[in-house]
């Protein structure tokens, strides 16, 4: 095992984080030099449209994010080309969706780059000098506390604006930096995704079978993936409110746990929390994007119990399906979740008491009320036509305000702004 790795296990999470600002203020220093040798925005230099640069053949949800805003730009008709960059290391990079896209160089006047904070110094960095002179440069940024972090301030230096896809990010952004920021949201499309072929059903799903799963129960599904702070997606709550929910003996509700890039420690920690429970079933292989939709489509309702969401896909994308959702009550997710068509859990604010990842002891995120998710768990699984409504109400809510046409007007808008010619 290498020195690191060793490292890694050993060195608390506070000092991991005073090593990583420690890094920063060397990446810090690098990435403004190099700002200083680019050239500013020289406006009609270059055709108008959108160089979307990030990782869009990443199989995790930072690439989905990537691929949805290619999406809206393609279905908008919005000019715009893709360059990848590599910045999930050696994670699984199979998603080939936009490879029709993707160019050698950029060729419009805007540079979208979607590199999260944490490693946008290091990334920035890396791209080309031509990739950025002349152009006007935009951050879409993604994170999930209300307060954005100061060691992450030098990289608002680089970019002309800042985009990100909630009001709870942007608000947080808001309130460091006097650039323009501005919410330019998801857009949730499920229809266009669907394919029909071998093992899929009339919809273009997979079935229950093909995942190993039950036909007769009633499954609830809950999503996370280790690379995203498992503290954060908070399963542990979603497993506390099923076993309030259900009695070991029950028979015809289960649990879905789908992890993404499993940590064998914490993964047997769960594992051993359930022992003696016959009806929750762990799924760990790394998935296509059609087998993800298929999963959440499969199941009866999809659960987050998050302490904090930058915007929260599986939440809207499993509305977008017509599932009902439970979910804790804040950040982004309560900005498109309410009584009518979802769930939303109780929560209390609570100081973070352990650093985790990025998100440092002293700030504050949510701790979801259990019970309330419980009690919401066994009124969907009894109250079948309450269910259905959630699941009808959460659909009709995605296909009415979270499109494609409202995220591009605000694009057309703002690259109107850019050139002059409007807002």
């Amino acid at each position: 095992m290498g020195a690191n790795k060793i490292a890694g296990r050993i060195l608390s999470d506070d000092i991991k984080l005073k090593i990583k600002k420690l890094l920063a203020v060397k990446q810090n220093r690098r990435m403004l030099q190099w700002k200083k040798q680019t050239e500013p925005y020289c406006r009609n230099l270059y055709p108008g449209g959108i160089n979307l640069i990030g990782d869009i053949s990443a199989e995790t949800g930072l690439g989905q994010s990537v691929r949805i805003l290619a999406s809206i730009m393609e279905k908008s008709g919005i000019p715009f080309c893709v360059k990848q960059i590599n910045s999930h290391g050696t994670l699984t990079h199979n998603d080939e969706a936009w490879a029709k896209k993707v160019e050698a160089s950029v060729k419009y006047a805007v540079n979208l780059i979607h590199i999260i904070p944490g490693t946008w110094a290091k990334d920035y960095c890396g791209l080309e000098k031509e990739v950025l002179d002349k152009r006007y440069n935009i951050a879409y940024w993604l994170w999930e506390l209300e307060e954005f972090p100061d060691y992450w301030l030098p990289c608002i230096q680089t970019v002309d604006e800042i985009w990100t896809p909630s009001e709870f990010i942007s608000n947080a952004l808001r309130k460091k930096t006097k650039k323009p920021v501005v919410t330019v949201p998801y857009a949730i499309d499920m229809e266009n995704r669907k394919e029909r072929g071998k093992e899929t059903d009339i919809e273009g799903y997979f079935q229950r079978k093909y995942f190993g799963l039950p036909e007769e129960k009633f499954l609830f599904l809950t999503m996370y993936d280790f690379i995203s702070v498992s503290e954060r997606k908070n399963p542990q709550a979603v497993i506390e409110a099923y076993v309030r929910a259900f009695p070991k003996e029950k028979k015809d509700a289960g649990l879905v746990i789908k992890v993404n890039h499993v940590e064998e420690k914490k993964l047997a920690q769960l594992k051993e929390r359930l022992k003696e429970y016959q009806n929750i079933y762990f799924i760990t292989e790394n998935m296509t994007r059609k087998e993800v939709d298929s999963l959440m489509n499969a199941a009866d309702v999809l659960v987050s119990l998050h302490r904090s969401e930058g915007f929260g896909l599986p939440v809207a994308e499993a509305m977008a399906l017509g599932k009902p959702v439970i979910s804790t009550n804040w950040s982004a997710t309560a900005e498109f979740t309410d009584e009518e068509c979802a769930c939303p859990v109780d929560y209390k604010l609570v100081q973070i008491r352990k650093t985790a990842g990025p998100y440092e002891k002293g700030n504050y995120w949510a701790e979801a009320d259990v019970e309330h998710a419980a009690q919401y768990m066994r009124r969907l699984w009894e109250d079948r036509e309450y269910a259905h409504r959630i699941g009808t109400n959460a659909k009709n809510y995605m296909d009415r305000h979270l499109t494609y046409e409202y995220a591009a007007d605000i694009i057309k808008d703002r690259l109107k702004a850019i050139n002059g010619q409007g807002k």
